[in-house]
């Protein structure tokens, strides 16, 4: 069964960026693309340009799993969370 991932980020103003992804991360999720098994749906910025939705499917938990598990998506998760932290972005994933 196919597993979609919504990640929502509101930044306090839009004096402050949003975090980039990697280039190491835009790769991991690339493979994945061309093995088939994610689609990336894309994503973008609300009216108010202070929310930032991004969505991906994956074809089952055990690609989910994988992209979670690959060590290049942990490192961009981990500097993405700290520079929210830092810049008063709010994250949820669902």
């Amino acid at each position: 069964m196919a597993v979609t991932t919504t990640l929502t980020q509101t930044r306090p103003n839009t004096g402050v960026a949003f975090h980039n992804a990697s280039d190491d991360f835009k790769a991991v999720k690339q493979e994945m693309v061309d093995a088939g098994t994610l689609v990336d749906n894309g994503g973008g910025n609300n009216e108010t340009d202070l929310t930032r939705i991004w969505t991906l499917t994956f074809t089952n938990e055990d690609t989910h799993t994988a992209f979670e598990n690959d060590a290049r998506t942990q490192s961009y998760v981990e500097a993405k969370e700290s520079y929210n932290l830092a810049n008063g972005i709010t994250e949820t994933i669902d």
